[in-house]
């Protein structure tokens, strides 16, 4: 943890350019939050957080190149970054599948994008002294999950998952994801068989349930 008297090193990704920008300014009109770079993929983010050497990145999970859990998982691991880096999920996806493997790969606190600004500054703040943070809208669904050992599918597979729900086909996807259709289509047999589904209308059925889409 920073000294008190420091502000927190913050490095941010989000490979929208909007809401990147945005937040970097919310972010450093905060006393006590210093973004120290913005990154628009997750290639770039590691590289910020090689170089830079925060105290806390924001890793938005749908990004070009590595996703934010990706990009969370190589951090945890790497010996290039500072033992007392915390990391923080920024996502749309109101999944709690999402938020388990979050802290599975080494994230500390979980965000939502339609939560208020002031969950996103408790969340850099209650990482940085080591304290887990969960969006209040995920808290009670990530307990749920973890009763019933539901099961859990990958930040990339809730992606295509959302995709389908919302009627894209595999070439579609692809565009939407820069991947191959062929990729689609294996994400697409994967997570029917962690579900046990036999057509696509399950795995609608399944992003409904889990609040990937509306009904």
């Amino acid at each position: 943890m920073p000294p008190t008297s420091q502000r927190i090193r913050v490095v941010l990704a989000d490979d929208h350019q909007l809401v990147r920008e945005a937040l970097a300014r919310l972010l450093d009109s905060e006393p006590d939050i210093e973004v120290v770079a913005t990154c628009a993929d997750g290639d770039e983010a590691f590289t910020a957080v090689v170089r830079e050497r925060p105290d806390v990145v924001v890793l938005d999970v749908s990004m070009p190149r590595r996703t934010g859990l990706e990009v969370a998982e190589l951090l945890t691991e790497s010996d290039a970054v500072p033992a007392e880096l915390r990391i923080v999920i920024l996502t749309a996806l109101r999944a709690p599948e999402l938020a388990r493997r979050a802290f599975e790969h080494g994230a500390q606190a979980i965000v939502l994008k339609d939560d208020a600004f002031a969950d996103l500054t408790e969340a850099i703040r209650s990482a940085v002294i080591g304290q887990a943070f969960v969006s209040s809208a995920l808290g009670g669904a990530v307990l749920e999950a973890e009763a019933t050992g539901r099961v859990l599918l990958s930040a990339r597979e809730l992606e295509v998952l959302r995709l389908i729900g919302q009627g894209l086909t595999n070439r579609q996807i692809g565009v939407a994801l820069s991947i191959s259709a062929k990729t689609v289509d294996n994400h697409r047999t994967r997570m029917m068989r962690k579900l046990d589904a036999h057509a696509v209308a399950d795995l609608v059925r399944h992003a409904i349930q889990i609040g990937l889409v509306e009904a």
